[in-house]
Formats: structure tokens, C-alpha cells, sequence
């Protein structure tokens, strides 16, 4: 294809023979891809970055210092623990939306929150053309009753509805806001799990694994999640 952008512009023949190449001439970037009657020279736009929706329920990740100085005990904040965490990474290679369904402790959620959570999910689903990519969540969510939480989300969505989208429920052991917390290397996971895992997967990311809903168990003695067998 050299030879051929030679003819259309002496000024960049040092392009190597390749079928397709992103140039700049005049400091206007295009894209060049060559053609069986020639080259084909075009604007170049960035390709969209992958779009990850964040639903935050509480928990010890979004657990923040007392506001009142006469206060004891944590509290959670206006802002999200995932918020923070991705908003510190001014590089990555999405774009995000967050959503606070409620702020609880995880053994305060009730059947009204889980159902919460799943109408935002569908409302999602439901607004995304059929012929559009997968639909990337991270559900962010107290470690004590996650598993139960995300297995109703698997649970209630139709089979139709979750081959089109990947869900990922994570957490953390201690606040987000204290130094040596696992929350930024949970939610990095949980986003990073939403980009290759199957359509219809949802999953449990903590503890460095990211584990199958249906095949997820939480060891009392440690606190770890770990993928049982199952028979």
C-alpha cells in the first residue's frame, strides 16, 4: 500500500505495506486501508470505549469515617467506594455510570433491595437494542449476604435476558478508605471479569477469584470466597 500512498502523497511513502495504517498529515489524523481498486483515506475516530454500569448497595467497601467528631462508629459517605476507585484511574479504558441502589450493611438488605437491584438491571437490559454489545455491571455489595444477592439476580432473570449481559458482584474485607484495604484490587477485578467472562455469567469476585454465583462459598473460619463442588 506504500507505493500507492506514494502517488496520492510523495510526502508519506515511508508507510510500511500493511492493509489498513492510522497516519497524520497537517496534524489531522486519518485512517488508511487499501482497497482492491486503490486506498481509501478517511477521518479517523477513536474506537468508543466499553461502557461498565456500577450498582452500590453499601457494605464495609463504602464504609466512611464519622462525620460528627462525637462520632464512633463508620458510616457511609455521599460518595461510593467505586466512585473513588475509578476516578483515580484517569486512564482506563472505559467509561462508567454509578448507581446507588441503597447504603446497608449486607445483613440489612431485604427483599425490596434485591428487587431494587434487579429492576435497575432490567431497565438496562431492556433499553439496550438487541443487536448491541454485551452489558458489562458491577454490583458492589457487603460481603455477608452477596452470594444470597446475586444468585436472586441470577435467579429472576430470564434466560433470554441474561445471555445479554455479564454480572459482577464484589466487595471488600475493610473500608475503602483505609490504606491497606482490598477494595480498589476488588473492583479492578470485577471490571476486568465483565470484559471476558460468558454472556449470562454472574459471578463473585473477591480474594483474587472469580467465581460462578451458583458454585460460590464463603469459608467462616477465613472470610474467603471460594468455588465449591458441586455434584
Amino acid at each position: 500500500m506504500s507505493s500507492a500512498l506514494a502517488a496520492y502523497n510523495p510526502s508519506i511513502c515511508l508507510l510500511v505495506d500493511v492493509d489498513a495504517a492510522v497516519l497524520t498529515m497537517s496534524n489531522v489524523t486519518y485512517h488508511v486501508s487499501s482497497l482492491s481498486g486503490g486506498i481509501k483515506i478517511s477521518p479517523y475516530e477513536e474506537p468508543k470505549e466499553d461502557f461498565v454500569y456500577v450498582a452500590t448497595l453499601g457494605g464495609t467497601i463504602d464504609k466512611d469515617y464519622p462525620k460528627l467528631t462525637s462520632g464512633y462508629a463508620f458510616e457511609f459517605g455521599d460518595q461510593s467506594a467505586a466512585e473513588r476507585i475509578l476516578k483515580a484511574h484517569p486512564n482506563l479504558g472505559i467509561s462508567y455510570k454509578i448507581k446507588s441502589i441503597c447504603k446497608k450493611d449486607s445483613l440489612e438488605i431485604t427483599s425490596d433491595d434485591r428487587r431494587d437491584l434487579f429492576s435497575y438491571i432490567i431497565e438496562r437490559i431492556k433499553y439496550r437494542p438487541m443487536s448491541s454489545e454485551l452489558l458489562r455491571i458491577v454490583v458492589t455489595h457487603g460481603t455477608d449476604t452477596m452470594i444470597e444477592t446475586a444468585m436472586y439476580i441470577k435467579n429472576s432473570l430470564s434466560e433470554e435476558d441474561r445471555a445479554r449481559v455479564v454480572i459482577a458482584f464484589t466487595g471488600a474485607t475493610k473500608p475503602e478508605r483505609f490504606v491497606d484495604s482490598d477494595a480498589s484490587f476488588n473492583v479492578g477485578c470485577a471490571v476486568a471479569a465483565t470484559s471476558c467472562c460468558k454472556p449470562g455469567s454472574v459471578v463473585i469476585c473477591m480474594n483474587g477469584n472469580v467465581i460462578p454465583a451458583k458454585q460460590c462459598a464463603r469459608v467462616e473460619s477465613t472470610g474467603r470466597f471460594v468455588k465449591r463442588v458441586i455434584y
